[in-house]
């Protein structure tokens, strides 16, 4: 596939690869913000947390799970629906999670939060939530753009994901030092070249073929990201899977049909337990002999966090390549676009 500048400018007016480039400044920013930032103590005492987001605004509660769940204080869930869980209450803490500021989903269980009177916090670009915030005197995390020229909530991972992280900081709910995260992030702008020639390669074998992702423990979230920005990005049907879960049913589900064509991605990692490393190296050889080629990508970093953000780099890299390779514009979503349009036709 030729990366030419020309080519790329043809295939993305939107700027989807300055966004994807910039990762590492939206984490900087971003971090630096909250931590600068005070909050009520109400909010530092909840017995559970609870983030409610959408497509990308849900990245940092995918990464949270996987990546802190051995070292969280209090139980962490996220979920995008229209209602809250029954589970929530005012000991509760409650994140509004929307880049765009008006995705209905999280904004609908919202208004339900504040009608209880429970505990938010809002992270978003402005819109509907920082009016709300505004309204409701609850504090908000309001991100400038200047890092995501894209506007495309899916590749502005670093504010949702280091934010996220950054609230759960500040909040005292993880102890995650400033030092462990500036280094992260330096690792993260290190490695850029070494990511994008490896996010390059891969595309180019991953065209025609169905990508199924596999990961374990810290970086199971980032496989689910993977996914999504393989749909949205690249336009192509994907799929992912943890270990140990996919171990205790996948495996017998790749011999039919005969003439699939999938290509397996496992991210493995030296920080992941013996036990799944072995597991790992079983998967492959198990989906070997089923006839899919597998691909492999080891992060670098001298941290899981480093590694997480290092995936989180070549998923972007990886799935805007790939969309070049199918010649498609990656900055656009004409069918969720058409769908929200349908949809808002239809209510009541």
């Amino acid at each position: 596939m030729d990366y030419t500048v020309k080519v790329m400018t043809n295939l993305d007016p939107k700027n989807v690869f300055g966004s994807t480039a910039m990762l590492p400044d939206q984490c900087s920013y971003i971090w630096e913000m909250v931590k600068n930032m005070d909050f009520p103590d109400n909010l530092k005492s909840a017995s559970d947390i609870t983030l409610c987001g959408m497509g990308g605004s849900r990245y940092g509660a995918y990464i949270v799970q996987s990546l802190y769940n051995d070292m969280l204080k209090v139980p962490f869930f996220g979920y995008g629906d229209y209602h809250i869980p029954a589970y929530l209450s005012k000991k509760s803490l409650f994140i509004l999670s929307s880049y765009s500021g008006g995705t209905e989903e999280p904004i609908s269980s919202a208004e339900e939060v504040l009608e209880r009177g429970y505990p938010v916090i809002g992270i978003t670009s402005g819109g509907k939530v920082l009016e709300m915030s505004k309204k409701h005197n609850f504090p908000s995390i309001v991100f400038d753009q200047k890092y995501n020229p894209s506007h495309q909530p899916r590749l502005g991972t670093g504010y949702m994901v280091l934010g996220t992280i950054a609230i759960l900081t500040r909040l005292g709910y993880l102890q995650i030092s400033d030092d462990e995260v500036k280094k992260a992030i330096e690792e993260l702008q290190i490695a850029q070249e070494e990511i994008k020639n490896k996010a390059k390669e891969e595309a180019e074998k991953l065209q025609g073929y169905i990508p199924l992702i596999f990961a374990a423990q810290h970086l199971a979230g980032n496989a689910h990201i993977i996914r999504n920005q393989l749909n949205e990005t690249s336009k192509s049907f994907s799929a992912f899977e943890d270990i140990p879960e996919l171990n205790h049913h996948l495996m017998e589900g790749l011999k039919n049909p005969q003439d699939k064509k999938l290509m397996a991605i496992f991210l493995v990692s030296d920080f992941y337990e013996d036990k799944h490393k072995k597991r790992i190296t079983l998967t492959e050889d198990i989906v070997s002999q089923n006839g899919i080629e597998c691909l492999e990508y080891k992060p670098t970093g001298s941290s899981k966090l480093s590694q997480c953000l290092n995936v989180l780099s070549f998923g972007g890299y990886l799935t805007l390549y790939l969309a070049f390779a199918y010649g498609q514009d990656p900055g656009v979503v004409p069918w969720v676009d058409y769908f929200k349009e349908q949809l808002a036709k239809t209510k009541p």
